[in-house]
């Protein structure tokens, strides 16, 4: 019942329009005075477990991922990489959309974050899909598929979230469980744009040459080495996930500066601000969460409720199903980052007494939470769509729906087929 009570109280505070950072400090201290255990000497220990979350070396990859992804955006990295893309794909049924889900895998594996990945994909993209006769609910449907493949195609901001809040958690792990689902998630948006582009027509544009092609690849190459110093310099083991991300941020910033010529002096302070916000608004909310996972576990609501689901049930099985359905229903209403803060410290510990890979129920969390992107009425990538074209968001959410059938499909597919999860980080010699 207290579980209810906190968890009712955090959604009706969103609702409100109370800020996630506040909305579970406030419920925690609530609690904490309902309780009776509002004394001095535990409301000086939670200050204290507030800081201890967030000064981890973990969590400083994300200014870094911050920094890179700002960089990337005003350098003008994404229009490299959609040309060279449509100079692949664009003479292929649904080409422009294959070039725009191709472009957005790729500054997925940059920068990590779903909606920076959709807007700087969409602002260069949609006006040609326009120009080649693609509808624009479904051009704008297919960028927001694309951008939500930001959370799980490594690096991913929401899997450092889940390694800093379950610790012994490899983020290099974590990442390699997420490279093949995010592939394959991508793969399948790309045949469903190529099936729907042929089923209404959609325009395509004229074969570039071979020598043409070479030509953008060899000019979109110097974008193309981003993902390689990080994800290349972290399973090299040249780098941990935080010095890949700083080495990036560095390159994406000189990329900026002196190839594209897109970036100078002035624009610096702006964009390191602009990062310092950013993180500083992430820091806080996990900091509160911290807060909150403190109040929980001194209720212990966490040993309550994996005790009843180990009475209740003889699998894991049903529990992955309940898991899947309460994310995507909280996904509706929440933001990811919320309800993977919330959620981890009760669902971490009912997979660990079922004996369920913690990095297997990563993934399956992180797609879980990522369909959040397409579903209204807070789907991010909708809204960010909307606003790059002006275009009505429940016409981009209908659009969005076969997009989000696979997410859903690719989500089963990682909770009940280990190999699509472990099978990299077993094969590196993780020993999961």
């Amino acid at each position: 019942m207290l579980m209810f009570l906190m968890f009712f109280g955090v959604v009706l505070a969103l609702f409100l329009g109370v800020t996630t950072a506040c909305s579970m400090a406030f419920i925690a201290i609530a609690t904490y005075y309902g309780m009776g255990e509002a004394n001095l000497n535990n409301m000086v220990r939670l200050p204290s477990s507030m800081y201890d979350q967030i000064k981890g070396i973990t969590l400083m990859a994300i200014p870094f991922f911050l920094l890179m992804g700002n960089f990337m955006n005003k350098g003008g990295v994404s229009r490299d990489l959609f040309a060279f893309a449509r100079a692949c794909l664009g003479h292929r049924w649904g080409g422009l959309a294959n070039a725009a889900i191709a472009s957005c895998m790729i500054m997925s594996a940059m920068s990590g974050s779903a909606a920076a990945v959709a807007a700087g994909v969409g602002m260069i993209a949609m006006a040609e899909m326009r120009a080649t006769g693609y509808g624009q609910p479904f051009s704008c449907a297919a960028i927001a598929a694309g951008g939500g493949l930001g959370p799980i195609i490594p690096p991913s901001i929401t899997l450092i979230l889940f390694a800093s809040l379950v610790p012994g958690t490899s983020v290099n792990a974590l990442f390699l469980g997420g490279a093949i689902p995010g592939i394959l998630t991508g793969l399948l948006f790309i045949v469903y744009s190529s099936y729907t582009s042929k089923r209404h027509g959609f325009g395509r544009v004229p074969p570039v040459p071979m020598k043409e092609r070479v030509r953008l690849g060899v000019k979109a190459s110097w974008s193309l080495m981003i993902p390689v110093i990080v994800l290349g310099g972290i399973f090299c083991g040249l780098f941990t996930a935080t010095e890949a991300a700083a080495v990036a941020a560095f390159y994406a910033m000189l990329l900026g500066m002196f190839k594209y010529r897109k970036i100078s002096l002035s624009d610096l302070p702006g964009i390191f601000w602009a990062t310092a916000k950013s993180t500083g608004q992430i820091m806080f909310i996990i900091a509160t969460a911290a807060f909150f996972q403190h109040v929980l576990i001194k209720t212990r609501i966490p040993h309550a409720v994996v005790q009843q689901m180990v009475d209740t049930f003889s699998s894991i099985t049903p529990i992955l199903v309940v898991i899947i359905l309460l994310l995507l229903i909280m996904g509706c209403f929440m933001e990811g980052t919320a309800i993977l803060l919330i959620t981890v410290p009760i669902f971490v510990p009912i997979a660990t007494a079922f004996h369920y890979p913690v990095v297997q129920l990563a993934i399956v969390m992180c797609i879980a939470l990522a369909c959040g992107v397409l579903t209204p009425p807070v789907g991010l990538n909708l809204y960010v769509m909307s606003s790059i074209t002006g275009e009505k968001m429940m016409r981009i959410g209908k659009a969005a729906v076969p997009f989000l059938l696979i997410m859903i499909f690719v989500t089963l597919m990682c909770a009940f087929f280990e190999p699509l999860t472990l099978f990299l980080p077993r094969y590196l010699g993780y020993g999961l």
